[in-house]
């Protein structure tokens, strides 16, 4: 039986040399793949993944395991952070950024993280969101761009358009409800499913 992910940390953290071996050569591939496909740029590629390998080696108790003891999700999450971080300071990308007392993106998990960006109908899901999008009215259009696309606040989006706050919100609970509707059951909840959108709508901002 193959070790798992967290003996394999643990046997690094003691300085098993073979260990960092055996998890680099499980990932290696499926890292660099993640990465090149993001950033097209082969250089930039390579950085980033020495920079994560040498963290684990030098501090691998940093990496987070989940109840199977894999790390696969907690890696292509702090991975995918490296590369916001990285065009951030190149395309100033802005924070996410929706409700001040919220934290969407910890509605998720690390494994259905890494689902989401192991699919491979990403684009499919965009186009499904747009024409459902192209269905509401003008305000709720632009309500859900501001919102979602731009990272924009409540306040923000209500003085940008002129409206209430309670209209904003009533926009945008009708948009999400709607694209909702065309969604695998598991990200119907309501903070999944924003948390999904802005997963998505950063991955798009990347790839730009």
């Amino acid at each position: 039986m193959k070790p798992t992910d967290y003996t394999l940390l643990n046997k690094i953290k003691s300085g098993d040399r073979p260990a960092f071996m055996m998890l680099y050569e499980r990932y290696w591939d499926n890292f660099y793949t993640m990465i090149f496909v993001r950033t097209k740029d082969k250089e930039v590629t390579e950085e980033l993944l020495q920079n994560l390998w040498i963290r684990i080696l030098e501090n691998p108790e940093f990496v987070q395991t989940d109840e199977q003891e894999s790390a696969k999700g907690y890696l292509f999450r702090f991975i995918h952070y490296r590369i916001l971080d990285h065009y951030a300071n190149v395309k100033k990308i802005q924070a996410v950024y929706l409700d001040e007392s919220e934290d969407f993106l910890s509605e998720i998990t690390d494994a259905e993280y890494y689902e989401i960006l192991e699919d491979n109908d990403i684009n499919e899901l965009f186009v499904m969101i747009d024409e459902v999008i192209s269905q509401l009215s003008p305000t709720e259009q632009k309500v859900y761009d501001l919102r979602i696309r731009k990272n924009m606040s409540v306040d923000e989006t209500a003085e940008a358009l002129n409206i209430s706050n309670k209209t904003v919100s009533n926009n945008l609970s009708k948009a999400l409800t709607e694209i909702r509707e065309q969604l695998n059951p598991k990200y119907k909840s309501s903070k999944k499913l924003v948390s999904l959108l802005v997963l998505m709508e950063m991955m798009n901002q990347i790839n730009y």
